[in-house]
């Protein structure tokens, strides 16, 4: 991979790591929905500038639109409720180190729906995988009295990602990058409008602090949007292969940045879970066998 897509790698884990981050320090002071509905808001708005010079049209026939607005549910409404929950009752390392089970869990149900053939790679990858969460669920639980209802709502987080992997593979695979972002993100912002009026989400009482206004924007702006367009830039220039190695940087970004910055503390159950995680997809990712053939 050429020096500048390795910049941007360890660019996009940064990014990706650090919404944990910013995550972490705005669910102190703002309602996880209302959060929720400001990250994809902002970062639509950000992505619908864009389109211009990106000269990209957006779609106007009424069957895609529902096709996004199924995407926009499976890939950012849902998650992003369930990881904001989590981030209320567990640490911005161990979300980000659950997250990296969204791969593995893309896997799984691509692999339930014949969308995906089950290799014995991938199958023995998944078996780490799930078993890396559970050592952080029951072990960290135990060690650290974390709340188990936080690393479920971040593990149904990474469920809901793999649905959205077989939706945009059946529905909108093909279509261009910037508009799908766009479109998901946009339709997102409107999913929660009406879930927010439901649930009768009240807007803070007073004006959020300086730190949690900065999360809130780099949350949608740099996490989102920018992410966005450096993960895809990354593909059409390294490949999906090497893109997807991204996930086995983004625990590191996250865990390293929440201890840096929020002073948390991370035990040898975390770093065992996450090495499990990791070899699970080193393992899917397979190219690790054809190195050790090679030798």
């Amino acid at each position: 991979m050429p020096t500048s897509q390795l910049l941007n790698l360890f660019t996009l884990s940064l990014l990706w790591g650090g919404s944990f981050l910013f995550i972490g320090i705005a669910v102190h002071e703002i309602d996880p929905l209302l959060l929720v509905f400001l990250r994809v808001m902002i970062a639509a708005l950000v992505m619908l500038s864009l389109l211009p010079l990106f000269k990209v049209p957006l779609p106007k026939d009424v069957d895609t639109w529902k096709k996004f607005f199924a995407m926009g549910l499976l890939n950012n409404v849902i998650p992003f409720t369930f990881i904001f929950y989590a981030q209320t009752l567990i640490s911005v390392s161990l979300a980000s180190i659950i997250n990296a089970m969204t791969p593995i869990c893309t896997f799984i149900v691509l692999a339930l729906f014949k969308e995906e053939l089950l290799k014995p790679n991938k199958v023995i990858g998944s078996l780490l995988g799930v078993l890396g969460v559970a050592l952080l669920s029951g072990l960290t639980q135990l060690a650290l009295h974390t709340d188990p209802l936080g690393v479920l709502l971040s593990f149904l987080a990474t469920v809901s990602y793999g649905f959205s992997g077989l939706w945009a593979k059946r529905h909108l695979a093909g279509r261009n990058s910037i508009q799908s972002a766009t479109c998901q993100l946009s339709a997102s912002s409107l999913i929660m409008i009406p879930v927010l009026i439901l649930t009768s989400t009240k807007l803070p009482e007073t004006l959020p602090s300086f730190s949690v206004i900065a999360s809130i924007l780099a949350l949608a702006v740099a996490s989102t949007s920018f992410a966005y367009i450096l993960f895809f830039e990354l593909i059409s220039k390294a490949g999906a292969a090497n893109a997807m190695l991204v996930t086995l940087l983004v625990p590191i970004s996250g865990t390293l940045l929440g201890i840096s910055v929020l002073n948390e503390t991370i035990t040898l159950i975390q770093v065992t879970g996450g090495l499990f995680i990791g070899f699970g997809l080193l393992v899917i990712d397979g190219r690790i066998f054809s190195l050790l053939q090679k030798k």
